[in-house]
């Protein structure tokens, strides 16, 4: 009895202690944070507008330390509501050294995230991906976002949207009647949507303009007034133009018509559009 008590005994003095509990991987404190990146979180019901910048932050918990140090790789990617990403992924490391002091260190990522200028209203999201290189582990964690705005325009066709005529030095709304003394400048602006958008998102579009006398003849043309070209990472859907005129001083009073006419060079489609102002001394 004393012998096999003395083996159990035994038994009991070598058999491993009760671990601590697994460690697990994290993503902790993600914040979108309000105009800042020190900043206290966005308000509840907060809408971010395209072209805004969004200043976001999270940190990373239940990391693994090996021969005193962390190895950290993280991703972030952002998708509009059809799931189409809205930048290239970014992405980052962090390998530093720990020490028993650092126990409760918690690594903070912190990134400007700069949204494309043309979104549609709806939910979007970041995915947040973490890796330890040290476990082989890895974790995604999901923070959504608003976007509002005005809706983008759904257009059959290449199409000149939303002219408006606009006071000396463009500035205020619309003019509810386009009337211009001689001298004045004139402006003009529109938007053009349905044009094609090929392969890496390129587009082509340009635009031009007459302006014609009220007896109907032409007074000033620029068969190319602008043009633009670009293959943006995420597609741009619309176009801004502006026409902006110095009218002559000894202009003779009446009604003048402006004619835009914009090309989409990659789909060989035009659109035209007349518009009429009034010259009054």
């Amino acid at each position: 009895m004393l012998t096999a008590g003395l083996v159990a005994l035994g038994m009991m003095a070598v058999a491993p202690p009760r671990g601590a509990p697994a460690r697990e991987l994290r993503v902790v404190q993600a914040i979108l944070h309000d105009r800042g990146e020190s900043a206290p979180a966005i308000p509840p019901g907060r809408q971010f507008t395209g072209g805004e910048l969004m200043y976001f932050s999270f940190r990373i918990a239940g990391y693994s330390v090996k021969n005193d140090r962390v190895d950290l790789r993280w991703l972030i990617y952002a998708s509009d509501p059809d799931g189409r990403l809205l930048w290239e992924p970014m992405n980052g490391a962090i390998g530093e050294e720990v020490s028993h002091n650092d126990e409760n260190w918690l690594p903070r990522v912190s990134q400007t995230l700069p949204l494309p200028p043309q979104l549609k209203p709806g939910a979007y999201k970041l995915l947040i991906k973490v890796s330890d290189e040290n476990a082989q582990k890895s974790v995604e964690y999901p923070v959504e976002f608003s976007v509002g705005g005005r809706p983008l325009p759904d257009v059959e066709a290449f199409s000149i949207l939303n002219t408006g005529f606009y006071r000396p030095g463009g500035g205020g709304p619309p003019m509810g009647d386009a009337v211009y003394r001689p001298g004045d400048e004139l402006v003009l602006r529109f938007e053009l949507a349905g044009f094609k958008v090929a392969e890496k998102n390129r587009f082509e579009v340009e635009y031009g303009l007459r302006v014609l006398r009220p007896s109907g003849k032409l007074l000033y043309e620029e068969p190319r007034a602008a043009a633009e070209s670009e293959s943006p990472y995420y597609p741009k859907r619309l176009m801004n133009g502006t026409i902006a005129l110095n009218l002559s001083a000894d202009l003779t009073p009446g009604v003048y018509s402006i004619v835009i006419r914009a090309r989409d060079t990659l789909a060989q489609a035009e659109a035209e559009q007349t518009l009429t102002f009034k010259v009054e001394k």
